[in-house]
């Protein structure tokens, strides 16, 4: 009965079935009776109702109050439906198209959640239909959306989590640097809290993917080092210590490693001197790994021989 009495009353007022004096006497009953379906439509949550009913009231009311909030209640509807990419372009022309949004910081962390949903994993449809498959990355969206929320709640706890993803897309896509600086920037608005805490340990992820690829970059170790220091010294009782402790170990045996292949080569093609040398360098600057052990054995074996 309501979709017959939207569809009834909505061709009405496009064939202009109405006299132009009832119109401008019952514009603003029209506007409250869809106004109320709306909300009714929304309490059900029959969000195609309420997309279909929203649309209605700001095509033909747009001086009706109904209208000023139809971006933002059409963006929770797709955003119910499943339909984010809808539903977030729907909460960007709510807050571009108003002064003083009152679903601001809904808003935002509705859009928060949007991104949160795409770095999972949540695809967007072809030609952004939702009749069409999600085959499409919304990485790209994601970090978007998670630069607006910083920008928008800098110092909410919105913000910490928005940086958080955001470093975590960056790493992925091995855009290590800005990576860095946006856990940097976590670090720094939110010293005190747990939020900071995880950007020392996701920093120490990042160095040890770094290590992993192969990077020759010497400081790396010492930053991977220095980042342990820092987050001992702000949360000396943190969990997460233990395993930026283990990343740094693996940094440390990875960068052991680099020196025993050469120290290898040279002992197999006869450089003793050369072998040794590396095999002392091994042992002096990563004592604890395992590649010091090999090292030592192997100056052990040149030293009797």
């Amino acid at each position: 009965m309501r979709r017959f009495f939207l569809t009834v009353s909505a061709f009405a007022l496009a064939t202009g079935a109405f006299a132009e004096s009832d119109l401008a006497t019952d514009s603003d009953l029209f506007a409250l009776e869809f106004g109320s379906r709306l909300q009714d439509a929304l309490r059900e949550n029959d969000w195609w109702a309420a997309i279909d009913y929203a649309e209605v009231i700001a095509k033909n009311y747009p001086e009706s109050p109904f209208a000023q909030e139809t971006d933002f209640l059409i963006g929770e509807a797709f955003y119910h439906l499943g339909q984010l990419e809808l539903a977030n372009e729907y909460f960007s022309s709510y807050l571009n198209h108003s002064v003083a949004p009152s679903h601001f910081e809904e808003t935002m962390r509705l859009k928060f959640s949007v991104a949160e949903a795409f770095r999972l994993g949540e695809k967007k449809p072809l030609f952004g239909s939702h009749k069409l498959p999600k085959i499409l990355s919304a990485e790209e969206d994601a970090l978007q959306i998670y630069d607006e929320v910083i920008s928008a709640l800098p110092h909410n706890e919105i913000a910490a989590k928005a940086l958080l993803g955001k470093a975590e897309l960056q790493s992925k896509a091995e855009d290590y640097k800005p990576s860095l600086e946006t856990l940097d920037l976590l670090i720094r608005r939110f010293p005190k809290q747990t939020f900071a805490a995880q950007g020392f340990l996701q920093k120490s992820h990042v160095y040890l993917l770094q290590a992993q690829e192969g990077s020759s970059d010497p400081t790396l170790l010492g930053l991977a080092d220095i980042n342990l220091r820092k987050f001992r010294l702000a949360f000396p009782r943190e969990e997460g210590l233990v395993q930026t402790e283990n990343d740094l170990a693996a940094i440390q045996e990875i960068f052991a490693e680099h020196l025993m292949k050469t120290g290898r080569f040279f002992q197999k093609t006869k450089k003793i001197p050369a072998a040794k040398l590396y095999y002392i360098k091994v042992t002096a600057h990563f004592p604890k790994t395992k590649a010091a052990t090999e090292a030592q054995e192997r100056l052990s074996c040149l030293k009797e021989a």
